[in-house]
C-alpha cells in the first residue's frame, strides 16, 4: 500500500472512530431520564389544568392509582385503587380540582423499558367540596410501550 492510500485509510478509520466515540459518549439512558420528569410536570399540570385527553394520554389504559387511606369504619389503614377512567372522570366533571400540583426531588431509576420514579409532592385542591390539600412522597411506575412511557401506577401511601 502507499504512502497516499495509507493515509487515506488512517483518516477514513479517524472519522469512523471519532463518529463511534461520539454516539457511545451519548446516554441514552440520560434521554430517558430527561423524558420522565418532563412527563411528570406536564402531566401534574394538565390535571391543574383539567385537560382531561392531555391527562389520560400519560396514562396506560390498565393504569391504577394505589393510595393509603384510614378506613373509617374499622380505623384501620387500607388500600384504595383508582383506576385511569375513574380519576380522568372525576377531573373532567369537576369532583377533583387541583389549584395546583408541584413536584420537587424528583429520581428516576430505569430497568430497560421499564422505570420507577421517586418525589415529594405539595398539591392544593378539593374532592367533591372537601380539601385534599397535602404533601408527601409518591412512587410512579412507568413502561416504555411503542416507543412512548406510559405511566402504569401511582402509590401514594
Amino acid at each position: 500500500m502507499n504512502r497516499f492510500h495509507l493515509l487515506i485509510s488512517i483518516a477514513v478509520i479517524s472519522v469512523a472512530v471519532a463518529g463511534w466515540s461520539q454516539q457511545s459518549h451519548r446516554n441514552p439512558a440520560g434521554d430517558d431520564t430527561e423524558q420522565l420528569v418532563a412527563a411528570e410536570n406536564a402531566w401534574a399540570k394538565s390535571a391543574v389544568a383539567r385537560d382531561t385527553t392531555r391527562m389520560a394520554s400519560f396514562m396506560a389504559d390498565d393504569y391504577v392509582e394505589l393510595t393509603l387511606v384510614n378506613d373509617p369504619a374499622t380505623n384501620k389503614l387500607r388500600w384504595k385503587n383508582t383506576s385511569k377512567a375513574e380519576w380522568v372522570e372525576m377531573v373532567r366533571s369537576g369532583e377533583e380540582k387541583y389549584e395546583s400540583v408541584e413536584l420537587r426531588n424528583l429520581k428516576v431509576y430505569l430497568h430497560g423499558d421499564v422505570a420507577t420514579v421517586t418525589g415529594e409532592y405539595l398539591q392544593k385542591g378539593t374532592r367533591g367540596g372537601e380539601d385534599i390539600s397535602a404533601t408527601g412522597v409518591y412512587v410512579d411506575t412507568w413502561a416504555k410501550k411503542k416507543g412512548t412511557w406510559q405511566v402504569i401506577n401511582s402509590v401514594f401511601p
